[in-house]
Formats: structure tokens, C-alpha cells, sequence
């Protein structure tokens, strides 16, 4: 019974060895890693967005490439008690974003959306920083939808 189950999985890691993909994060394929340079943010949304995105792709030393973005975060009411109360709020985030060389040549443009959801039950405070802390969690999940389809992009 040992033996079979060794042989199986000797040959499940023959096979995924030799299905030809690389990791993401291989030495060979970071060609974006400290190449990007990325838009100034204007407020604390992109801030955090911008602060997500270079800890993922880093910051630019020598950039050959340039990110472009247009953010749009959208607040809904989800959840209203019987007396009228607002107790759950949606915050959806659209982000649009193009890749450029140093050229200004579009090399990809593409977008990312997500949402996330905070709490309004608590006090005015506690909302308050429920309310922040669903803004950097969607520029977290925002940054990582962005980083991930960079890094996977055959450039130059």
C-alpha cells in the first residue's frame, strides 16, 4: 500500500515538473519588479491603492514602464432595518489601468473591479473607521487583481 501511493506521487511531481510553467516569481520573469512607475495618487483611496502596488511590484528605480490608473469607488446602502436604518454598507471599487512603455506605446489595458461590505451598527467612531478600513481592504484586493495580471503579461 506504501509503495503505491509513493510511486503515484512520484509520478504526479514528474508530470507537474514537466508541464512547462514557471512561478510568477521566479528570478527569470520579474521584468516588472522595480520597472513600473506608477501614477501619483490625489487621496487616500489611491494612496492605498499606489502603496499596495508597489509593495507587490516595487517601487521604481529605473522605470520602463509606466501605470496609468482611473479609480472609482461607489458606496451602497445594503442592508436597511424596518425603521429605517441603515445598518451595512457595500463599497464597490472599478479600476481601470493601462501599462506603457517608456515610448507611451499601450501595451495592455484592462480593469479589476471587486467590493467589500462594513458595518454601521456600531458607534459614529466605530463606523468611521469600519468605513476606512473597507476602503484599504478593497485597494489591497484592488492592488493584487493588478499586480497579478502584470506579472502574467509576455512583454518585451
Amino acid at each position: 500500500m506504501w509503495l503505491s501511493s509513493r510511486r503515484g506521487f512520484l509520478s504526479a511531481a514528474l508530470a507537474l515538473a514537466g508541464c512547462g510553467l514557471t512561478p510568477v516569481m521566479e528570478p527569470s520573469s520579474q521584468q516588472l519588479y522595480n520597472q513600473v512607475l506608477i501614477q501619483a495618487p490625489v487621496n487616500r483611496a489611491e494612496y492605498e491603492l499606489v502603496r499596495n502596488l508597489e509593495a507587490q511590484l516595487g517601487v521604481a528605480k529605473s522605470a520602463r514602464f509606466a501605470l496609468h490608473y482611473e479609480l472609482n469607488v461607489t458606496e451602497d446602502n445594503i442592508v436597511v432595518s424596518a425603521a429605517q436604518e441603515i445598518s451595512r454598507y457595500s463599497l464597490v471599487g472599478e479600476l481601470e489601468y493601462s501599462l506603457r512603455d517608456n515610448n507611451g506605446a499601450i501595451l495592455t489595458h484592462q480593469s479589476a473591479k471587486s467590493f467589500t461590505g462594513y458595518s454601521a451598527t456600531g458607534t459614529t467612531v466605530a463606523t468611521q473607521r469600519a468605513q476606512r478600513d473597507a476602503h484599504d481592504r478593497l485597494m489591497v484586493i484592488l492592488a493584487d487583481q493588478v499586480s497579478t495580471a502584470l506579472l502574467t503579461l509576455d512583454l518585451p
